[in-house]
């Protein structure tokens, strides 16, 4: 049986662990950012007067982002035939 990166390491499924732009590692410290973008959530919902939840479009981004990460490998797109998101 073939060996594949499903066999080693934990899974980083969209519903697991915290919620990130595209599943990218968390970054705690700001002096530590080795990146030439960054995405930064700003929940604010006082913009708003009669439509709460504005405050809820950072993290349904950052949910909705999960859902192109799958496992080790990234996602395999069978139209194109790549893999996007590799690791």
């Amino acid at each position: 049986m073939s060996e594949n990166s499903y066999d080693s390491g934990r899974l980083n499924l969209p519903f697991v662990g915290f919620c990130t732009f595209a599943k990218s590692p968390i970054c705690e410290d700001w002096e530590h950012i080795d990146a030439d973008v960054a995405f930064m959530g700003a929940p604010f919902d006082c913009g708003t007067q009669w439509r709460a939840g504005a405050r809820m479009g950072p993290r349904s981004v950052r949910e909705a982002s999960t859902l192109f990460s799958f496992g080790h490998s990234g996602a395999y797109s069978y139209e194109d035939d790549v893999m996007y998101l590799e690791n």
